[in-house]
Parts: structure tokens; sequence; C-alpha cells
């Protein structure tokens, strides 16, 4: 990851100092609390009033003239970024820090501070959070060790003065404390802090980490191997570690000023990097420590650039925050291989940023760009300016809970060669499948499955969600009982929250089925056409693996679907994709089978259905959601929808939309001063060039749209509504009452666009 240095836009133009001394002062009492008895539950930080105000992000404005800066304050920057300290020096008189900068005079940091706040900018401090050269020199001892030795790294000083990477977990970590705490106390305009890299690397075996996990827990640090159960553990134990030095430098700098905030970059919070990043870099659950992460968006070719992981990815950002705050930056590159913005479109730029604003994040860009793409970036400023009503105090609209588990994704997927196939297809095809059925969908990870969250939903989605514990499976439990819907995948509950395998599925009981094993694999090849033979590579039978034919059952749930009764009624149909043994209990419908091809193992289920106290529960040992993300047909699609909308019950959805499938649609709800509104986000993603280039290394480049005409969205829940109308324009949509529910015609759609409801008190 590279730093670039951040900005906000602003809501609106609050005292610097907002938040009440009473507030302050609670939030402070909690954190003490919370940091003298680890064992209390963990609880996120509380954000000031002006990061909720917060509407859009961009970058750079620290590298612009003054005339730029107040352009880009006239498009509506109201936050930037200033340095206070490199990898190599201060630039202030630091009482810790003795090496000030020769390159930067003292009397840098007061003119800058003097020209933001001419300009009504707040000041986004920066600071590098593991890579300071002078502490790297002074202190072997703090660095950070990356394999299983003693040996302390070394580097020419000389020659790369930043040093190496410095251990968050023990030592360093309350000097990186101490140095932000100088900052606030020497310069009480700073507002916020970024950092770039605040991570523990996957883990630490330097001899502070030793000595302290040795004294936690008793044991010694294991090699580095998420096969090994204990290393696992070990690195829960390192993810706590970092969580609590981000809790206590809280604690810290909002004693100084409450208002303060972290709004920094997240090295786990959706980049698809990230997710391949096994051992992680940090909890996805520490993002609910920061006031606001920010997202690192890549669109080239290695981040599934021209596919649905961009989509996710940012609703993933916003998840990790609980739905609070969150920003995403998507970059403005052609390709990431070589990285450039040769060719770039303008009309690109204004697609990313509204991806961003429809999966709940404020969209941040990079202000300063090449003269011939300046006024472009400006142009989408003042897009999401004229959006910006709407971009705040939100919250989704609960329906379908997509769970995309941290735990699973590590603890299971356990590599970065591995974690895709075996853990992230089935969540990107469950959320691809919801996307172009237009279901509502919020996205929710492994930590929100309490009885308090769950009950929010009407149906919960658990793709291949191996591990869980066992407080999660008994609020599942309750939450099936009392009538909610679950849909569930492959090896789901079949591991406990560390990742161990257990004997049977942890939520047998709410499946109803037993764990039996894998499919049988044939031992043999087919005959090939002698033709066919000489185009295939070596890689072709491992390619192939896993094929099994699927048949749905008659006079079944899915059947009741037109479109699917016409693409498979009852025919044996190919499935390609991962596949396990069941045995169905007493009680269990199998409403699907499969078998597979060369091998006389039979017929195994592979849909099955059935009801659990009040409520309805699908499970699939076939992953046809895997399957949908890795080696699709359309009939995979709609036995999700169908077997969503089923365990949903009678919990109709508060908005349906009508729209081909290339339209994204997101339901929130506002809350403001004059009340309450359901803001329908529409985006566009129609790519006219898409797919027409080679697939590996397809990224979206779009010059251009087509408008999509006569999207029907209609308000199912029965609640008041006063008016609804096309924003961010004002056109007052026309409404008519319908068995459905109130039903508005947008006309026309061209990149993105909002139906707002004004709701009755």
């Amino acid at each position: 990851m590279t730093f670039a240095p951040l900005l906000l836009i602003s809501h609106s133009r609050r005292s610097h100092h907002s938040m009440p001394h009473s507030a302050a002062t609670a939030l402070l009492l909690f954190f003490a609390t919370a940091a003298a008895a680890q064992q209390l539950p963990f609880t996120p930080v509380a954000i000031p009033e002006w990061v909720q105000d917060t509407a859009g992000v961009g970058y750079t404005l620290s590298t612009m003239s003054g005339g730029q800066r107040a352009e880009a304050a006239r498009h509506g920057v109201s936050i930037s970024e200033m340095n206070f300290v490199d990898p190599y020096y201060p630039y202030y008189n630091s009482s810790l820090l003795k090496k000030r900068s020769p390159h930067v005079p003292l009397d840098h940091l007061p003119r800058e501070i003097a020209e933001y706040k001419k300009l009504g900018v707040r000041i986004l401090a920066v600071y590098p959070p593991t890579l300071q050269g002078e502490v790297y020199q002074n202190h072997p001892d703090w660095r950070r060790i990356p394999t299983n030795t003693t040996t302390i790294p070394q580097i020419d000083m000389v020659k790369y003065g930043h040093g190496g990477m410095l251990c968050p977990l023990g030592p360093y970590g309350d000097f990186f404390i101490d140095m932000l705490a100088e900052i606030l106390e020497k310069h009480r305009d700073v507002d916020a802090f970024s950092f770039d890299g605040l991570h523990h690397g996957g883990g630490c075996y330097c001899q502070h980490c030793r000595k302290n996990y040795l004294a936690e827990t008793g044991k010694s640090i294991p090699e580095s191997d998420l096969n090994n159960p204990e290393f696992r553990r070990y690195q829960y134990w390192a993810d706590k570690r970092l969580e609590d030095l981000i809790r206590r430098a809280q604690i810290k700098l909002k004693s100084i000023k409450p208002t303060v905030a972290l709004v920094t970059w997240s090295t786990n919070a959706g980049r698809f990097g990230h997710f391949l990043s096994v051992p992680r870099n940090m909890p996805a659950r520490m993002n609910l420590l920061f006031d606001a992460p920010d997202q690192e968006l890549w669109l080239d070719e290695s981040n599934r650039g021209n596919s649905i992981v961009p989509a996710f990815g940012v609703a993933y950002a916003w998840a990790v925050t609980n739905h609070r705050v969150a920003f995403s930056e998507p970059y403005l590159m052609s390709h990431g291989n070589p990285y450039g913005k040769d060719s770039f479109p303008a009309h690109e730029i204004l697609r990313r940023m509204m991806l961003c604003i429809t999966y709940g994040c404020s969209p941040s860009i990079a202000v300063s760009q090449p003269a011939r793409m300046q006024r472009d970036v400006y142009t989408c400023l003042d897009e999401v300016q004229k959006r910006k009503p709407w971009l705040t105090h939100k919250a989704p609209e609960p329906w379908a809970a997509v769970v995309m588990s941290d735990t699973t994704k590590n603890f299971y997927g356990r590599s970065a060669g591995m974690v895709e196939d075996r853990y992230l297809a089935h969540v990107l095809g469950t959320f691809r499948a919801c996307v172009e059925e237009h279901l509502p969908t919020t996205v929710i990870e492994d930590w929100n499955l309490t009885p308090e969250e769950l009950k929010k939903h009407a149906v919960v989605i658990l793709p291949n969600t191996a591990c869980l514990s066992s407080s999660q499976i008994k609020a599942l439990d309750s939450y099936v009982r009392n009538g909610g819907g679950l849909v569930a995948s492959l090896d789901t509950s079949l591991f406990n929250e560390f990742g161990d395998p257990q004997n049977n599925f942890g939520c047998a009981d709410i499946f109803g089925i037993d764990y039996r094993g894998l499919p049988v694999q044939p031992t043999g090849n087919d005959t090939l056409d002698v033709n066919f033979a000489k185009s295939i590579g070596p890689d072709y039978w491992e390619k192939r693996r896993n094929i099994f034919s699927i048949k749905l059952a008659p006079n079944t749930f899915p059947l009741t679907n037109q479109k699917l009764a016409q693409l498979v009624g009852t025919d044996l149909v190919t499935f390609k994709g991962p596949a396990v043994r069941v045995k169905p209990r007493d009680g269990t419908n199998v409403i699907g089978t499969f078998h597979t091809h060369g091998t006389d193992q039979g017929t195994l289920p592979a849909i099955m259905t059935r009801t659990h106290g009040k409520g309805r529960v699908v499970y699939m040992a076939a992953g046809l959601d895997a399957g949908y993300y890795q080696y699709s047909y359309p009939y995979q699609r709609l036995v999700l929808k169908e077997a969503i909308e089923w365990a949903a019950g009678s919990v109709v959805q508060p908005v349906r939309v009508t729209a081909p499938m290339c339209v994204h649609s997101n339901t929130m709800r506002q809350t403001t001063a004059s009340g309450e509104r359901l803001i329908v986000h529409l985006f566009n993603n129609v790519n006219t060039t898409g797919g027409h280039a080679f697939p590996n290394d397809d990224v979206p480049l779009r010059e251009e749209t087509i408008p999509i005409h006569t999207i029907k969205v209609v308000f199912r829940n029965g609640t008041a509504i006063k008016s609804v109308k096309l924003q961010p324009e004002g056109t007052v949509l026309e409404t008519t009452q319908t068995p459905d529910g109130l039903t508005v015609t947008v006309p026309r759609l061209d990149v993105h666009a909002m139906v707002v409801a004004e709701l009755g008190r």
C-alpha cells in the first residue's frame, strides 16, 4: 500500500469542538473501564458529530498550491491531510524524536495550519504508524521479526533511512500513542489522524511479543501456519492486542480533544488484496475502533475489477463499521500493472464514485490529477455535493442479511491461494445473485450474529460460513425458532470460531441434517474428441474436478419460478463446484439431488428445506453460491433467489425494484431533524465493452452509458409515505397505489439516481 494524503468533504461547517463535554466524559469513562477490565464486551468507539456529517472524501490537497486548495474547497473539500511526521523526520520540534527534518522549515506547519483554517479546511494529521527511521535505529528490540527467529532484522540505515517495520504490539505501540498525543497537544487545531499500514503484518516474533504471549498464555509463539490450531489462537491474541492499542490511543487522544477522530486507511475492509492477506494483518472488527475507516478500492485486473467484487468490496467496507461512517477511494488508474492513468476516461471517474455512494461509503478521490483529468474530478465532486443531503445519518433498510465472516476467511480459508475458491466465492456468488435479482440485501459480519442484530432481518444467509462459535449458533437457533429465515451452504458451522473442525455441523439441529464427508470423485478421464483434445492444456482435468449433475424435485418451491422451470425444469443439469455429503433427518425435505459422473455412489441430497420452530431453513449441500461466482449458470441465481424468498416466509421485501440485472439497487433509511425517509439508490452498471477483452485482464474503463428506462420501484412495508422524488434533480414522481404497494416509475437512469420517499410521522 502506498500512502496518499487524505481529506474529507464535510456536510456542514460545525465547530471543531462539537461534542458535548458530558458525552466526552462518558466516552472516556467507558474506555477507561474497558481498559481496566479486558473481559468486558467489545464496544465500538463513539463517533464525533462532524464525522457523522461527512459526505465525501478526497486526497492530495497538501501537494497543491494555495489557489488550487481554494478551488478544491469551493468544490466541497473541508478537511485535508497535513504531514507532521514522515518515515524519516518530524516536521516540528519533538521531545520524542530528536532528528527534525532538514528539508522542512520550522515555520512550515504554522503556515499550513493558518492557510487551512482560513479556507475552513479541517486538519488531518498524518503519521506513519510502523515506519520511523530514528526509532528503528535506536530501538532494535522494537523491530518486527516476521519469522520464527530471534535474529533482529538489519537494514542499511544510510541507504534506507526509513528503516523497516516496527512492532506495534510491544513498547513501540506506547511510543506511537505518545507521538500522537504530542502532536495533538502541540497543535490543537488537528481534527483527525490518518495512518497507512496500521497493522501487525500477520504477527511478530520479537522478544516483547514472545515474552507477553508466554506470560498471558503459558505458550511459545508457534510457526506461522494457519493449519496449526495453536497459530490460529496466537493470531487471535495478536489481533486483540492490536485492538487494545487503538482503544488506548482513542482514550488518550479524546482526553486531550474529545472531537478528535481516527479517520484512517484500513488494511482489512473490502479491498480484494486484503481479502487475500491470510494470515490477516488486522482483524476486521478493529474498524469499529476507528471513527471512520477508509478503503482503497482497486478496480484493476488483479482485484477482479470487471466483476461483482468492487460492488461487494464497498458494501463490506460499510459493513465493518456496523453501517456507521466509512469512506472508499476508487483509484483512478487504467490498469494495475503497470500503474498509470494512460487513456483513463472521464466517464469512469463518475462511475466509480457513484458505485461507492450506492453501497453506503462516502466516495473519496485524489483531487490533484493531470491537467487533462482535473476538471472532470471537480465535476464529479460537484455531483457528490448535489447528493450530500441524502448521504449521511443513514442505515440499511433490513430484509436479507448476507454474512461475510472475517473469521471464516482467515481460519478456514487459511492461505491466499485458497481463500477465494474455498470461501469468498460463496459470498460473492450470493451477493451477485441478490444484486441481479434486486433483493434488499445488507452485508453483515459474523460479530453481528447476536439476538439483537439478527431480529432486524427477515432472512439471514450463511454462504459457507464455516467458523461459528457456540454463542453464535445459539443465537441463530433462537432466531429461527422465533420465525427468522435461514439459508446456508456447504461447511457452515462445521468449524468453531478458531477454525477447529467438528465431527458434525454445529447447526445440525437447525439444518436437520448430519455431516457425512465429501462426495467420491471419479478416478478416470472420459474419452475426448480428438480435435478437442488438441486444444486443451495439462490443467484441463484439474479444472474439471467436482462436476455433478443436479436435479430439482417436481412440485417444489424453486420450480414455481416460471423462468427457472423453463431453464431446467426437472432435467439433470450441470453443476461445477464444491459439494458435501449429508444425511437428512426426519422432517427435512430433499428438494434437489446431485450425483457424480463416473461413480457408483448414487444420488445425494443437494438442497434441503425444513421448518425449525416458527422459522424456515434452506440448506445447500451443493455450493450453488460458489458456482454462481466461479462457473455460473442462470439457474443457480434463480435457485438462490427462490431459497431466500421462501426462507423469508411472509415477511415481504420493504422495497421491490424491477429493472435489468445491470442496475444495482440499495435501500437505506435516513434519519434527520425533519424526519425519516427511505432512499433507494439506483446505479447503472452497464459496461458497453465489458467482456470484450481477455477476461483475466479486463478492467472497467467505461466511456459511455446506455440509459435504462422505466424502472419500477414499489414501497411495500405499509409505512405512510408523504411524497416521492427523484434526486438529486428533485423531480416529483407520480405514485400509484397497487396491490403490491405504493408504486413509482423512474423514467430514465443514466448513471446514478435516488428515489427518495419522505415518510409520515
